[in-house]
């Protein structure tokens, strides 16, 4: 539990770190975001500013000749190094990682102010091809990052073995199910639960987000949100506005998730993306997906069951 207690302090920081880069950062989140990248270069050597069409990918990887690859996407609110921190170590000895910063986050940026998925997925497969992978690869997504997965699955099916879920707005979502989950934590709309601006969006954000909490004080908690949440607000909401705006097309999409062999993992208790997302593409797609859910966790299991989790993964692409 200490243990825990301690990732999950490092998760809200890096949940917040993750956003943007800026030169007046306190003290405290400098030395967590170079932890954060120390950390993903002991496993991850290589570093790379890839430039695509319409953006520049920042991403992290290695290639061993003898490994099998596993393309990672973060989730809305983190970036790559973040994010996976509970991952890379495990995952890293058994997959060639490809740890990209999703277009807006972290280092990857573009000036084509094209928020949908699509145009994540497409700008990540050329980068993918740019670093000269032409074989099959898994792919594994978590929170938007799941959505971006299956989208990636969606566009380009012969190039993907297998699929990872976790906790992703796939399929059956909807900005109604968002605002009322919002409405749960005494938050009006998801957008102020995604990008809070208020200490009482911070702790909605924390009710939803975290399984287990961590002390923090409300000077702490302005802090964060000025030098963090504020900064990517904007951004954070016309990519919330995109997905609500155009939730009927991307409930439409099947992901082709009845041809590709797909792991859902949830969390029992998710307060942005609930278990009944999971459980709906599991029941429409019996054949090729298979649900695991952890049931005290809430949009966090990567962190509350990063061995169980990463186990999984493990024995999930290896039969």
């Amino acid at each position: 539990m200490k243990r825990y207690s301690s990732l999950i302090l490092l998760f809200c920081t890096f949940l917040c770190l993750a956003c943007v880069s800026q030169t007046r950062q306190p003290a405290m989140f400098r030395w967590q975001d170079h932890y954060a990248k120390k950390h993903i270069k002991k496993y991850l050597p290589h570093d790379t500013l890839l430039k695509t069409s319409d953006a520049v990918l920042h991403i992290s990887y290695n290639n061993d000749s003898l490994k099998p690859y596993l393309l990672m996407l973060h989730g809305m609110g983190a970036n790559a190094r973040t994010n996976w921190g509970s991952q890379v170590k495990a995952l890293s000895k058994h997959f060639n990682l490809i740890m990209p910063d999703l277009i807006y986050f972290g280092e990857s940026t573009s000036n084509s102010q094209n928020y949908s998925v699509e145009f994540q997925a497409q700008q990540i497969h050329e980068a993918v091809l740019k670093l000269g992978v032409i074989e099959p690869i898994n792919v594994m997504g978590f929170s938007y990052g799941g959505l971006t997965a299956a989208m990636y699955n969606e566009l380009y099916l012969p190039e993907v073995k297998k699929l990872i879920i976790i906790d992703g707005p796939v399929k059956f979502f909807s900005g109604q199910m968002a605002d009322s989950l919002a409405n749960a934590v005494g938050i009006t709309g998801i957008n102020n639960v995604i990008a809070p601006t208020t200490i009482a969006g911070f702790n909605g954000m924390k009710k939803a987000v975290m399984s287990t909490s961590f002390p923090a004080t409300k000077k702490i908690k302005r802090k964060i949100i000025k030098y963090f949440f504020l900064p990517t607000k904007e951004i954070r909401d016309k990519q919330m506005d995109y997905l609500v705006k155009h939730q009927a097309r991307y409930q439409n999409y099947t992901y082709n998730l009845n041809k590709t062999p797909t792991l859902l993992i949830w969390g029992g208790k998710d307060g942005i993306v609930p278990v009944s997302v999971g459980k709906s593409l599991y029941t429409a797609f019996p054949a090729t997906t298979q649900l695991l859910i952890f049931p005290k966790a809430k949009h966090d299991a990567h962190f509350r069951e990063s061995k169980k989790l990463n186990k999984a993964v493990i024995e999930f692409i290896e039969h």
